[in-house]
């Protein structure tokens, strides 16, 4: 009986053994083939890093016949040495299969412990786990220039001639680098890639399916014996991200096997992988975004396959020294944009052709400004910051008439319907005995736009929402949409010409006078897409006439359908702080995006709900 036990034992365990992975001979030093030398060395992160007090040990491969005085190709690896790098570089720089790459080694970063029975603190996971920008920050703004600068190499900053490679989190990690930075990295592979729950990488599968494909060239390795932890199935993780990255139309490949959580198969496949990622290397090296038109993109039905093109500005001379980083944007129905500096309160206007010029300098003075819009006549409206705390509707290209001035403060946005009713939301900073602060607490303010000064208006109030920073109408102009700055969730409500039902709303309508419109059935509508450990921050909003609604975040300007999902993602080179349609027939999406305004050309159309009358949208697909 225990001999069969023992022969069921080891039946079963010569099933279960991981295979061997025996390495090729490219991975073996050959005979006559040239080696490169290796340089050690290690790098403390000073204040002012973002991993400040990190010290971290690295290497760095020349290759044979190496000249210092010319722009490298290179490839970057984590966590030091592996894959036996060094030796495969000689074996396939000498065959010319690669290029003749430098190879940087970098390890993850440790704070020495405070005394000699103290921790030291481990940064590998905080580093490279995390699908923050922070690692490609401190990568190319301060460890490769640092290098640079201290072994007397130059690094080629062409994209197409830069790899990233990691084990493990070191993968992910390598993968985060280049979708971050495919300016700076386009080749990736990933060993095993940690693509789980740990610091938000579950996420990556839906946002490389949202986003707009980008340039990069990217090889996968995992297999069946792979981890199975509390933060998921990192087998199953990597098939998705491959099935994703295809999806998406990227260049993508994989090795999956049986192997489990180490860089075995990865070191066997190593050479191949590396004949593959730089396949192209003596011909035409450039990566594209889409290169066979097999993306399934949602964008790309809305958008096209254009880019972003960044405007030509006129140079304001009067604003030296105080900026000129673009704010608020405004679109009349001829597709002319009015544009705001946050800093300079001057307004410019582009025209439908697409010709910037400066309208006014300091259309504000010293006022604060807060938002801009389009009245019914299509002139350029402000609503800013007077005296004592004032706040004034005004036309900027007219005269200085003040419009409907009231006594309420932390103004933040507001929109226009067709039938000449202004809308605007407030913060909770009332004065006490305000006659418009029936309650603290941050609410809706609904203003007629012709009524005279001191007229009534509505409120509408709630103590468990802040004020929002941005509004917009729905096509049909019954539904008003509203951010917030820091929060990732776009709420709706209808807007409605009687009194909004009292008893079970969370929000109640107190109408003063008959006709101004209220506010009924506010509520979250959707979720716009964020990245774990980065503070969200929402810009503008504006929709277009199938009812789809475009929002500018951190992440780029996210565009949600009539049921509030978040279909795809439009990257900008900077966080943008405001969007709308222009241009041509408002067939263009104009961004405010830094110091810079970009546009670029869509099949989708925009509509001034200030000026056009209202259309129904279709419905959503549910």
């Amino acid at each position: 009986m225990r001999s069969l036990l023992a022969l069921l034992l080891l039946t079963r365990m010569a099933f279960t053994a991981e295979p061997d992975f025996p390495l090729t001979e490219d991975s073996k030093p050959q005979p006559n083939v040239p080696k490169g030398t290796m340089l050690k060395d290690s790098y403390l992160a000073k204040d002012g890093s973002v991993f400040p007090g990190t010290e971290r040990e690295y290497q760095i491969y020349l290759p044979a016949g190496f000249d210092k005085a010319k722009p490298a190709a290179f490839m970057v690896f984590q966590d030091g040495v592996i894959y036996q790098t060094p030796v495969v570089f000689d074996n396939l720089i000498a065959k010319q299969d690669i290029p003749p790459l430098v190879g940087i080694f970098i390890k993850p970063g440790v704070v020495p412990a405070a005394n000699d029975k103290a921790l030291p603190r481990f940064n590998r996971s905080f580093e490279y786990d995390s699908i923050t920008p922070t690692y490609s920050q401190f990568l190319l703004d301060e460890f490769l220039p640092a290098i640079m600068t201290k072994h007397g190499i130059q690094l080629s900053t062409d994209p197409n001639q830069a790899a990233i490679s990691g084990n493990s989190s070191g993968g992910i990690c390598a993968f985060m680098v280049a979708w971050h930075r495919p300016d700076r990295f386009r080749r990736v592979f990933t060993g095993v890639g940690t693509y789980v729950g740990i610091h938000g990488a579950d996420q990556l599968a839906v946002l490389v399916r949202k986003f707009e494909p980008k340039p990069l060239r990217v090889f996968l390795q995992s297999g069946t014996g792979d981890n199975n932890l509390y933060c998921g199935d990192w087998w199953m993780a990597n098939q998705t991200m491959e099935r994703s990255l295809s999806w998406a139309g990227y260049d993508v490949s994989h090795a999956w096997g049986e192997g489990g959580h180490n860089a075995k198969h990865a070191s066997q496949i190593f050479p191949d992988v590396l004949r593959w990622l730089w396949r192209d290397w003596k011909t035409d090296m450039e990566i594209k975004a889409n290169a066979k038109s097999e993306s399934k993109w949602k964008g790309y039905e809305v958008v096209g396959e254009g880019e972003l093109r960044s405007l030509q500005m006129p140079v304001d001379s009067k604003l030296e020294g105080h900026g000129s980083d673009f704010h608020r944007l405004a679109a009349a129905k001829d597709g002319a944009v009015f544009v705001i500096a946050e800093n300079s309160s001057s307004l410019w206007t582009v025209s439908a052709t697409g010709n910037a010029t400066i309208m006014a300098n300091r259309v504000l003075n010293s006022h604060i400004q807060f938002d801009l819009g389009i009245n019914a006549e299509g002139q350029p409206v402000a609503l800013f910051a007077g005296p004592e705390g004032f706040r004034y509707l005004k036309a900027l290209n007219t005269d200085d008439k003040k419009r409907r001035p009231q006594r309420f403060s932390g103004v933040s946005s507001f929109v226009m319907r067709s039938d000449g009713k202004t809308l605007v939301s407030v913060e909770d900073n009332f004065a006490e005995g305000d006659p418009f602060s029936p309650h603290k607490g941050a609410g809706i303010f609904i203003l007629p736009e012709k009524e005279e000064p001191g007229g009534a208006g509505s409120f509408v109030h709630a103590d468990s929402v802040r004020a929002f920073e941005k509004l917009c109408l729905s096509p049909d102009q019954t539904v008003i949409y509203a951010s917030q700055k820091e929060s990732g969730v776009i709420f709706s409500a209808q807007v409605i010409d009687v009194e909004a039902p009292s008893g079970g709303d969370s929000f109640a309508a107190k109408p003063d006078t008959a006709g101004v419109p209220a506010i009924h059935a506010l509520e979250p509508f959707g979720d716009l897409e964020e990245i774990r450990g980065q503070q969200l921050k929402v810009g503008g909003l504006c929709v277009d006439t199938n009812g789809w609604l475009y929002v500018a975040t951190l992440l780029g300007i996210q565009v949600l359908d009539q049921a509030g999902r978040v279909n795809f993602i439009i990257p900008t080179p900077k966080p943008p702080q405001d969007v709308c349609f222009g241009g041509k027939d408002l067939g263009e999406l104009f961004i405010a995006c830094g110091d810079a305004i970009y546009k670029r050309k869509t099949t989708a159309h925009g509509i001034v709900s200030g000026q056009m009358a209202p259309m129904t949208p279709p419905k959503p697909k549910l």
